[in-house]
C-alpha cells in the first residue's frame, strides 16, 4: 500500500482490490485516496479520489464498478 491507513472501506473487483480513504496515523488525518492492489503483479496504485475524506464507510461493486 502506498499509504498505511485503518478505517478504510475496501472491495474485490475485476481481479484486484480498492480500498477507498481511511486515516493516516503517521500523517493524523483523514484519506479520500483510492489504491489498487494487484495480485498478478504484486503492486499497489494510487488510482484516483474520492470527492471528499471518508472512514468507516463500505464500498460495493456492482456490474464490475464501484
Amino acid at each position: 500500500m502506498k499509504e498505511g491507513r485503518i478505517e478504510c472501506g475496501a472491495v474485490a473487483m475485476l481481479g484486484c482490490v480498492y480500498v477507498t480513504g481511511g486515516y493516516s496515523c503517521s500523517k493524523r488525518t483523514y484519506l479520500q485516496s483510492v489504491e489498487k492492489y494487484d495480485p498478478h503483479t504484486d503492486t499497489w496504485d494510487i488510482v484516483g479520489d474520492l470527492t471528499e475524506a471518508a472512514r468507516l464507510h463500505g464500498c460495493i461493486c456492482v456490474y464490475n464498478d464501484m
